[in-house]
């Protein structure tokens, strides 16, 4: 036994501290996230996504009752003058919900689902939403990490401190070391980031998440599937190799199918897909949703809501009526062939093609993670416009994109010595610098229109004209642009938003 004399005394707890709620942050590396968060709205849309029941039934019992849990202090950590929520970002995401429900209508789809309740529970409560919060506020981040993983072990239906599930435990235990990442939870982040405008898809994954995690990482840690569905895996990173928009059908059918409990022979999809030729024949049974292995992914980061049509000629961003049949009609789970219905064969099918969807969205899955995170969320916003409704504000979103996006890629190239090593004032010559920066031969003679690439079309088209019709959306009155030219004019430039993020320079902006 230790000498009392050489005992220490019992370290002092995290300083306790009241601090306004606005200054608070998500953690956009939150365990319960399928992917890290791009932004603070990002994470909040996250957050609702894979935990908005349980949020719900927190508010509830928060504006019920009028007070926070004493006995379960949030945990934060200071960051550059603000407050990041390591433990504490459910409790976070009900607060703001309760200052301001309409934070819901930045996503249709749950506002749709969330808002009409969440209202009723801020109308009816007989108190006012916090804007004091107090909270522990840890000495840094892996201090904080200790206690934040040794508090999730239980939960109380949403009203307590929630258990994490496997999906989370997987995800916790990547974050120091990414490449570490399962083959599960590469999948999820994948999927959730591919996918990010496909509710139903995203609403499947959070239940295999939730429920059939262990499985699906059996499922996608098979060679088998990612040959057949076209998976790359390495690095604790996981991509389409054919293209998020041809894997997506596929995708939306499998999720849909494991969301399920059980197979439709009545037995855990563990045992119903145990052996290689289980899986195989599954798949099989989907082979019009397989990608189109001619198609070789560009990038991987094509919008998959541009209405491509598949090879059943249903626009891949969807599913046909044929096509969304359950897993129960389609699928037996047995070797029993007696029963399965029959795929409609699309050779003989004498219906003519679904005709593709018109394209409304631009800079759909474009990923620009190495600029600021204003011109993230910038890009991240305009992409939920619809074009066809908002064509005015889609066509000013894009000339202000171009302009912070070229301005950011050239500072950290150390400006263009022609101008004295700034940036060009003219959005035309920004432009066309931009180009150059990644390829200088971008003004030489076009080749074929085959060989010619987006790049040096680009250029081409970048004059001091054509780019003073896109100023006109911004500074004339009267002017605006069709939805149609919208769309061209982000087509022809989102090439270029890609290649700068890929090729971006290390000089910092000052």
């Amino acid at each position: 036994m230790a000498d009392s004399q050489s005992k220490k005394s019992l370290n002092s707890g995290f300083p306790i501290q009241e601090i306004p709620l606005e200054q608070c942050d998500f953690d956009l590396r939150n365990s319960r996230f399928p992917r890290d968060a791009q932004s603070q709205s990002d994470a909040f849309e996250l957050m609702m996504n894979t935990a908005g029941d349980d949020c719900l039934e927190l508010l509830r019992d928060l504006t019920g009752l009028g007070r926070m849990n004493n006995s379960e202090l949030p945990i934060v950590v200071a960051r550059g003058g603000r407050y990041v929520v390591m433990e504490g970002n459910r409790r976070l995401t009900c607060l703001r919900l309760w200052a301001d429900p309409t934070l819901l209508s930045q996503n249709e789809s749950l506002e749709k689902k969330y808002l009409s309740r969440i209202e009723r529970l801020v109308e009816n409560s007989d108190y006012h939403p916090l804007e004091m919060w107090s909270v522990a506020i840890a000495p840094d981040e892996e201090t904080a990490s200790f206690w934040v993983e040794r508090k999730h072990s239980k939960g109380a239906g949403g009203k307590g401190t929630v258990e994490w599930g496997a999906a989370m435990k997987d995800r916790r235990q990547a974050r120091n070391d990414p490449k570490k990442a399962s083959s599960a939870l590469a999948f999820s982040e994948l999927v959730s980031s591919k996918y990010a405008e496909e509710p139903d898809v995203l609403a499947a994954l959070e239940t295999v998440r939730k429920n059939q995690y262990t499985f699906i990482q059996r499922f996608v840690g098979r060679p088998v599937v990612r040959e057949m569905l076209g998976l790359d895996f390495s690095d604790g990173k996981m991509s389409f190799q054919y293209g998020a928009e041809s894997s997506l059908p596929i995708i939306r059918q499998v999720l849909t199918d494991f969301a399920e409990a059980k197979a439709p022979s009545g037995q855990a999809w563990s045992r119903a897909l145990n052996t290689v030729g289980d899986i195989r024949e599954y798949l099989n049974r989907y082979s019009h949703l397989l990608p189109d292995k001619g198609e070789v992914s560009q990038g991987d980061t094509h919008s998959v809501a541009q209405g491509k049509q598949s090879t059943t000629g249903t626009p891949s961003g969807r599913l046909g009526a044929d096509q969304s049949t359950s897993a129960h009609d389609r699928y037996s789970g047995d070797k029993n062939t007696q029963g399965r219905s029959q795929v409609r064969d699309e050779d003989t099918d004498p219906r003519p093609a679904r005709p593709a969807p018109r394209q409304q969205y631009i800079f759909r899955g474009l990923v620009l993670d190495k600029f600021t995170p204003r011109i993230q969320e910038l890009v991240r916003q305009t992409s939920k416009l619809s074009v066809e409704r908002y064509n005015e504000i889609a066509s000013v979103m894009v000339r202000i994109i171009l302009d912070l996006a070229t301005y950011q890629f050239i500072k950290s190239h150390g400006g263009i010595k022609s101008h004295g090593g700034g940036v060009p004032s003219n959005l035309h010559a920004r432009i066309r610098e931009a180009i150059k920066l990644i390829d200088p031969q971008a003004g030489d003679a076009l080749g074929s229109a085959e060989d010619t690439s987006p790049l040096r079309k680009a250029f081409r088209y970048t004059t001091a004209d054509n780019i003073r019709l896109v100023q006109y959306s911004v500074h004339d009155i009267h002017s605006g642009k069709t939805p149609q030219e919208v769309l061209t004019l982000a087509e022809r430039y989102a090439p270029l938003l890609k290649a700068m993020n890929d090729d971006m320079g290390d000089h910092p902006i000052s």
